[in-house]
């Protein structure tokens, strides 16, 4: 998972409130939506991940978290173009986006992934999408006007420039 400071950077930019539902539709090991949970112990953390093998250590750490006294996350089995969530069940988007040599390059991932977002996203609602690649993930953005720019935060990641792009769903 990422460090717990960039897990934290993100919850953090997504200003979350008691109550409300966050969502990491690529949560990988729950790195992200555990520094979430922590920064905001009343939210409601959805993690959904395709890999069955990463959802396996995201409940691990799940279970770590939950006998230090975290509250539990809610982990499904999903593709993060295509979630069982209904439309604006879902308050806060958190992704540490796929970049990079490691996870390779699936061209139109992020434009369907930010179309899935949106829909399960309720208006007014904060995505906080992590990337080296802000070009890619600047051009869908400005393609959908659902999609509000809000903040850009430069993360140095080892050796790696990152970008949190804060957006807001008109």
């Amino acid at each position: 998972p990422p460090p717990p400071p960039i897990g934290w950077a993100l919850a953090s930019l997504a200003e979350l409130r008691p109550g409300c539902r966050v969502l990491d539709p690529m949560c990988g090991r729950a790195g992200v939506l555990l520094e979430a949970a922590r920064l905001q112990p009343l939210a409601a953390c959805v993690g959904c991940d395709r890999n069955a093998a990463q959802l396996e250590g995201a409940a691990a750490n799940a279970d770590a978290a939950a006998r230090q006294g975290a509250l539990p996350l809610l982990l499904m089995h999903a593709d993060a173009t295509r979630l069982p969530l209904h439309d604006g069940s879902v308050d806060a988007v958190l992704s540490d986006l796929p970049f990079g040599r490691k996870h390779g390059r699936r061209e139109g991932l992020y434009a369907a992934a930010l179309r899935e977002w949106r829909r399960v996203l309720r208006p007014g609602g904060c995505a906080v999408l992590l990337t080296t690649r802000k070009a890619e993930l600047a051009e869908v953005v400005s393609a959908d006007p659902a999609w509000a720019k809000v903040g850009r935060h430069h993360l140095m990641i080892g050796a790696l420039m990152a970008c949190a792009h804060v957006l807001r769903r008109q």
